[in-house]
């Protein structure tokens, strides 16, 4: 399923998605505008911007309700910015809920961060041309899809989802289920990669998360 859809009755063919697109991956059909997944880069503007609700994040809660009761391992990675949507619950009640979900484990997003830090540095210290941060998954796909001369710019680090997701799966067994939950809608997108598929099986947004 790709990361962004289109509700094609609800689409009138405003073009607002076009003229807000960065990277021209919208096309018109006859009777309304379909993604080109080829560009895009998840960015998210044409779901922001389209007046009708006419593109939508796919919904993964559907989803991840079949995992958590699928009788499987499933653990939680939660991005850094989870009090900025829960501002109204505690970390400890937060972890609480998504135990009662069913969610073996939650973990913090952000030890992903230490586990690439070493290798960052190392890029730094050899580097002979500027580096461009690999964390981002939008900023990935703009210059794999759009610029890429500037590739051999990437640092060659996967991002602190991808090696949280490696760290748990080696530490748990690869037979768990990690699913990464935050602001971050790139993210869908990222794990359909084939370079790093599995490492992370399902993203979640806090939206999605609280319609649980």
């Amino acid at each position: 399923m790709e990361s962004i859809q289109t509700l094609k009755d609800k689409c009138r063919k405003c073009f607002t998605c076009v003229r807000n697109c960065p990277v021209k991956a919208i096309k018109g059909e006859i009777d309304y505008t379909e993604i080109i997944y080829e560009r895009c880069i998840g960015c998210g503007k044409c779901v922001t911007n389209c007046p009708q609700k006419a593109k939508i994040f796919s919904d993964k809660v559907s989803s991840m309700d079949r995992l958590l009761a699928s009788g499987q391992l499933v653990v939680a990675v939660l991005g850094g910015d989870f009090p900025a949507f829960f501002h109204n619950a505690t970390p400890g009640q937060l972890v609480a809920g998504l135990n009662q979900l069913g969610f073996a484990e939650v973990h913090e997003g952000a030890y992903g961060v230490e586990l690439v830090a070493v290798e960052y540095v190392s890029a730094i210290e050899v580097a002979t041309t500027p580096l461009i941060s690999s964390h981002c998954p939008a900023i990935v796909d703009l210059i794999e899809r759009h610029y890429p001369k500037l590739i051999n710019n990437l640092i060659e680090v996967v991002s602190p989802m991808v090696a949280m997701g490696r760290f748990l799966k080696g530490v748990l067994g690869a037979e768990v289920k990690v699913a990464y939950i935050s602001s971050c809608n790139g993210a869908k997108l990222e794990i359909e990669s084939e370079e790093i598929r599995g490492a992370i099986d399902i993203v979640l947004t806090w939206r999605e998360l609280n319609n649980m």
